[in-house]
């Protein structure tokens, strides 16, 4: 042993765990020269962990393999976990690799050099460059490279490849590249190494994951121990020594004719992402777990069927007041955040424009509010970065961590500096408290609201109830309501039982012996008695609506009688509830003003709300301890440095960082990533959130949701099935052998379901919440979807006043008829060059000659459509830069669209004359994208297309469609061009079918009594039953029909309170009378008109 051995052998045993950077900060000596000689003698002097700590020989911790070989695997999720990786497996290719000689122009590039420092190399950058350029292309970083001889059966020949060991995407952030920090190992290496069995493969590769210590969150990367460690445990081919520092560019890779690893590092580009192994990794981790393990999870109430728990302790907000609502919610919306919070499984849906959005920014507000932490992720980066967004705009300081690239670190730096900056005092946390207090005010105002309107809708139902039975008797009592009284009843039902008894009491033969022997003296006396009693029976009788009884034949007629009045007494009794109910109906204030002050408390509840989140979000800061702000300053510090430089290169300082990293999550308690991205960004620790909410289920795959669900304890999944859904490439058949190979049932089906209908499939009824009310498009636009995707379920609640409108152009939908020629293009694909050049048409008399500066979407579910329009925009130089300059406008496949929106959407369906039978049947397939497609318009939705030959293309949905497009026209509602017609009798009006007898009643009664209302007047996107005029000032006067004998449930009450919330928008007043007020209460109902048009 060489002194400088022992000196490290002396420092090794001292400091048992210490890494070998810190060896040589001791020593004084080059880390390259200590990590020659701690390799050298691996094993024999001293041992490594997976973490890269060195301990000498026989004193290495054994607690952790110890425990993990006590426990036995959770077998349900075990086979789950190994079905998932053998369907990825399946679902894309491993490998990762070039050809060493291309025939098809440069597939990668070699660099001198690795690290950052490749970008400086003006080939490396001019590589970049154009594969930036391609679509479903990412670049990589590999080291060191391994060339390999495939043989290729077609032509009989062996070609070379190269297939880089580790891979390290690059990413792009402000302009400049960067090597991701946490490499792959690539599948290619392992598959020519090692085991034939493609399933086998994956865990192998898993491993060899676990021997480096790439599957542990808090462990440094670094390319020179990765590299040396791997020769120490694989016995590959190595063919030269393997250094980063030291990279040999002596000869060019394309001059290689062995196989082998050589110590070179290449660019390369795939349309693979290496994020995909990420998933694999943590699959095969969590398949190895035990139920223990995971108890108290997502994944365990999923695993084994408890997904319909309640949590035992529901989150409470500070000072525990009511929900803080941020953004003003409707009723569903706040049912399903309410849920969401304390549900171990909710299940939000709703069809586009239905706020599923805002329901995500309130979630996680009131998660970060009540002290709980959340996990946001979804498929794509555009939604995870909208939700970012929103969120930390409500105030001036963030709650919500972007985890991802280093763009989104260095943006989190300037997020914690600005809270560590921030200049509150103690007056913050006094206008907390005020703000806090108002609130809890506000909110106790609103909820006294709610139940009188609740109490309102019962006492309706109660009148319903009672005038429904009434029904049966009206007749009899017309007229008598004001005299018919509880009291009158009960005064007749006392004169009815003394009628009995004076009647008895004159009869002589059911007198007793005695007093019919002196009957001559009592007689006289009786029947003056019964007399009386007759006289007393009628006045009851005349109050409450009752025939009288005869006088002179009173005494004869007896049992007649008395059963005529007993059975009127039911009857009686029966409208008196009946009145009863309408006198208490009326006392109530009416159930329009209720609503309007329901809305304007939201509006002032939503502006309490802002203020009191902004000033909690103020006072924060005050609660950061010394050492917390130390840490974080040191937090930002360190996050501005890895924006500048390669924090991997100084392995103490990058330890140091990942502590803090975890120290600053107290105050950012929201984390938004992709559902691919979570390895190595997110801690991989069971339960570490109260709530993973993950967004565009539809379209996940079960498989990558499962890593997410392990991290958190309660999940919200949040989709549309009627939208984009799940895709994957392996068959139907082999998913069913995998199926029964690992026993999995068929709701986890990889192929078949997606996550949003696996836990659809798992959820109790109140645990799915429909959203209803849509926001978005134009009526015209979603109601086609509405009714043939969402089975008519939809409110239409959109406010026309912030639709983005053409200049002189009617909103909804516009067909322009084009009649193309359809032209096959390489498989499926297609397209027409007369509807490109039409759609180039209306874009210029669109915004060139209109001067329209709202977004546009141009959406055809053919990509070489989507071309052949980008090449003719390109050809027009002036249209484009105009697009470019004024417009957010977008030309693509319907994929590019989900979750988008825009003011205008120009849709091309190409299929017309020549269409082949291929594109027919892949058009057949996509209901759902065409449901994505037109519903993304808002103001406008143009189709170009050949209209005669969509309404007969044997495709149900287009057909309908073009069907729908016809009739729309012809159907939207016209203002009264004319001076209206004031006549005592009803006038005639375009939609008789629509009017009651009711309506037409009151209309001549209100016009006898000297008010002129107009029926069936046009309102927005409504027809109003009478329309009155008063100055400035209009009334909308509503009869609820017969119809409405049925409970007045919260689905018809919501439509009119939507439909009332909309009027009062416009500047309408509303007056709702039920008809059974009109039948039976006629004057007062004129008398509240009145009093309206005496009003100031």
């Amino acid at each position: 042993m060489t002194q400088f051995e022992k000196d490290i052998f002396d420092i090794v045993s001292r400091t048992q765990g210490i890494r070998a950077s810190q060896i040589a900060a001791q020593l004084g000596a080059d880390k390259k020269q200590v990590d020659a000689v701690l390799y050298k003698n691996i094993n024999r002097y001293w041992v490594q962990d997976m973490s890269r700590k060195w301990y000498t020989a026989g004193k290495q911790p054994q607690i952790t393999k110890t425990r993990k070989e006590d426990k036995k695997p959770d077998s349900l999720l075990a086979g789950l976990c190994r079905y998932y990786l053998s369907c990825l497996s399946l679902d894309e290719d491993k490998t990762i690799s070039a050809p060493l000689h291309s025939g098809y122009g440069v597939s990668y590039v070699e660099t001198g050099c690795f690290g950052d420092d490749c970008f400086k190399e003006e080939s490396t950058i001019e590589f970049l460059n154009k594969i930036a350029k391609q679509r479903n292309l990412t670049a990589y970083a590999g080291y060191p490279v391994m060339v390999d001889k495939i043989f290729y059966p077609r032509t009989g020949e062996n070609r070379l490849t190269l297939a880089p060991v580790f891979l390290f995407p690059i990413e792009k952030t402000e302009g400049r590249y960067r090597i991701h920090r946490v490499p792959v190992i690539n599948m290619a290496v392992v598959k020519k190494y090692g085991t034939r069995d493609a399933n086998e493969r994956v865990y192998e590769l898993i491993e060899l994951e676990n021997q480096l210590g790439l599957n542990r969150y808090d462990t440094e990367i670094e390319i020179k121990e990765l590299t040396e460690r791997l020769q120490q445990i694989r016995q590959w081919t190595w063919k030269e020594n393997i250094s980063p520092s030291a990279i040999n560019i002596t000869a060019p890779l394309n001059s290689f004719t062995e196989e082998g690893i050589f110590n070179r590092a290449v660019i390369l580009a795939n349309g693979r992402s290496p994020f995909t192994l990420g998933l694999e990794s943590e699959l095969a981790a969590i398949s190895k777990i035990s139920d223990s393990d995971f108890m108290g999870t997502a994944l365990y109430q999923w695993i084994h069927g408890k997904s319909d728990g309640k949590d035992a302790e529901r989150p409470s907000a500070p000072g525990d007041i009511p929900l803080l609502e941020v953004l003003p919610l409707n009723t569903e919306q706040e049912h399903a955040v309410r849920e969401a919070m304390h549900s171990g499984l909710t299940i939000i849906t709703g069809p586009p424009g239905t706020g599923k959005s805002q329901v995500v920014t309130e979630l996680l507000v009131n998660t970060a509010w009540s002290g709980k932490k959340a996990l946001f992720s979804s498929k794509n980066n555009k939604a995870v970065d909208v939700v970012e967004s929103r969120l930390n705009s409500l105030g001036d300081r963030p709650v919500m961590i972007r985890i991802g690239n280093n763009r989104y670190a260095y943006h989190l730096s300037e997020l914690v500096e600005n809270m560590l900056s921030s200049n509150a005092d103690q007056s913050d946390i006094s206008c907390y408290d005020m703000y806090r207090k108002a609130y809890s005010e506000q909110a106790a105002v609103y909820d006294s609201l709610k139940k009188e309107k609740e109490k309102y809708i019962s006492v309706r139902n109660k009148a319903d109830r009672a005038e429904q039975k009434f029904c049966l008797i009206r007749s009899q009592y017309a007229g008598v309501q004001m005299k018919l009284t509880k009291e009158n009843v009960s005064k007749l039902q006392r004169a009815l039982c003394e009628y009995e008894e004076s009647h008895t009491a004159a009869l002589k033969d059911a007198q007793s012996y005695i007093t019919q022997i002196f009957w001559f003296a009592a007689r006289e006396k009786r029947i003056r008695s019964f007399n009386e009693k007759v006289a007393a029976l009628n006045e009851a009788c005349k109050l409450c609506g009752v025939p009288p009884i005869e006088p002179d034949t009173a005494f004869e007629t007896f049992p007649r009688q008395r059963e005529r009045i007993a059975a009127s007494i039911g009857n009686l009794h029966t409208a008196v509830e009946y009145f009863n109910a309408l006198d208490e109906l009326r006392s109530l204030r009416p159930l329009e003003e209720t609503d309007k002050m329901l809305i304007e408390q939201k509006k002032l509840l939503a502006q309490t709300a802002a203020g009191l989140w902004q000033k909690w979000l103020a006072a924060r800061p005050l609660s950061i301890s010394v050492e917390e702000r130390k840490e974080m300053s040191q937090f930002v510090a360190a996050m501005k440095l890895i924006g500048e430089t390669d924090i991997e290169a100084h392995p103490d300082q990058k330890e140091r960082f990942d502590r803090l990293q975890k120290s600053v999550t107290r105050f950012l308690p929201c984390w938004a990533v992709t559902s691919l991205s979570a390895k190595g960004r997110v801690p991989f620790l069971p339960g570490i959130f109260d709530v993973v909410i993950i967004d565009e289920a539809s379209q996940c795959d079960i498989a990558s949701a499962l890593p997410l669900l392990y991290r958190a304890k309660r999940a919200v999944i949040i989709g549309d099935p009627r939208q984009l859904s799940h895709i994957c490439s392996i068959s139907k058949a082999q998913d069913l052998s995998l199926m029964q190979r690992y026993k999995v049932d068929f709701n986890w089906s990889y192929s078949a379901n997606s996550l949003y209908a696996a836990a659809s499939g798992m959820a109790s009824p109140d645990q799915i919440i429909h959203l209803r009310d849509h926001h978005r498009s134009h009526e015209d636009i979603i109601a086609f979807s509405n009714k043939e995707f969402y089975d008519g379920k939809l409110r239409i609640a959109t406010d026309y006043k912030k639709l983005n409108i053409p200049r002189g152009i009617t909103p909804g939908i516009k067909w322009i008829n084009v009649c193309g020629e359809t032209v096959k293009y390489r498989g499926d694909g297609a397209y027409n060059a007369r509807e490109a050049a039409a759609v180039i048409s209306i874009l210029r008399r669109l915004v060139s000659d209109n001067g329209y500066s709202g977004s546009i979407g141009i959406v055809t579910p053919f990509r070489a459509q989507a071309e052949t329009i980008r090449e003719g925009l390109c050809r027009n130089i002036t249209l484009k830069n105009y697009l470019d300059t004024h417009n957010d406008c977008l030309v693509d496949t319907v994929h590019k669209f989900q979750g988008d929106e825009r003011d205008i959407i120009i849709f091309s369906p190409v299929i017309s004359h020549g269409t082949q039978s291929n594109a027919t049947s892949f058009l057949s397939n996509t209901g759902n994208l065409f449901n994505v497609a037109v519903t993304r318009a808002k103001a406008m939705l143009v189709v170009v297309g050949d209209m005669q030959y969509c309404a007969a293309c044997g495709i149900k949905y287009l057909e309908h469609f073009a069907q729908f497009a016809q009739e729309c026209g012809k159907t939207k509602m016209k203002a009264a061009q004319e001076e209206p017609e004031y006549t005592e009798v009803y006038p005639r009006v375009s939609n008789p079918e629509q009017v009651s007898e009711w309506e037409k009643y009151f209309y001549s009664a209100l016009f006898k009594s000297g008010i002129k209302t107009i029926p069936q007047y046009p309102a927005d996107k409504y027809r109003l039953d009478l329309a009155l005029f008063s100055g400035d000032r209009r009334l909308d006067i509503e009869i609820d029909g017969e119809m409405y004998h049925k409970e007045w449930n919260g689905e018809l009450c919501y439509r009119d309170q939507l439909r009332n919330q909309r009027l009062y928008e416009l500047g309408w007043d509303v007056k709702r009378f039920w008809v059974c007020q009109i039948r039976d209460e006629l004057q007062w109902c004129i008398k509240q008109i009145k009093l309206w048009q005496r009003q100031s």
